[in-house]
């Protein structure tokens, strides 16, 4: 990735679209927006939304990830600290929305106490994408 896309942070108006479509529209009109999709041809290898420490899962967001799940793995990334860790990593299974709160099923995949372990265990996901891409799984 070049220099230009490396250093992009956030984007305020997508912020602002976002806070604006709350404020605008109905409060019927759910919406949801994930925090990352990690993608490698041909396709997408996972999605990840980013919490902190006792964030629930969402309404929205389970009605998105279990559409999701149909096309990719979601996984939760956790912590109390984006810059730096540690980051707790969950994959998601499922959820029912019907419920209130929604129920959810997480799984605990592991720890990571910095960006290199998150970075490893990134590059291994990614890794186990190409094989099942390339036919090997």
């Amino acid at each position: 990735m070049d220099n230009r896309i490396r250093n992009l942070k956030g984007s305020p108006s997508r912020d602002t679209f976002k806070y604006m479509h709350k404020q605008c529209c109905s409060p019927k009109f759910y919406a949801s927006d994930l925090d990352f999709m990690l993608v490698e041809p041909p396709g997408l290898v996972a999605c990840l939304d980013f919490k902190l420490p006792g964030q629930e899962v969402t309404f929205a967001e389970v009605l998105a990830y279990n559409v999701l799940l149909k096309v990719s793995p979601v996984y939760i990334v956790e912590s109390p600290s984006p810059e730096a860790g540690p980051f707790k990593i969950y994959q998601y299974l499922g959820g029912d929305w019907h419920s209130r709160p929604p129920s959810v099923e997480l799984v605990f995949v592991c720890a990571c106490e910095g960006w290199g372990a998150f970075s490893r265990w990134e590059g291994q996901l990614r890794q186990e994408y190409r094989r099942r891409s390339n036919g090997e799984v």
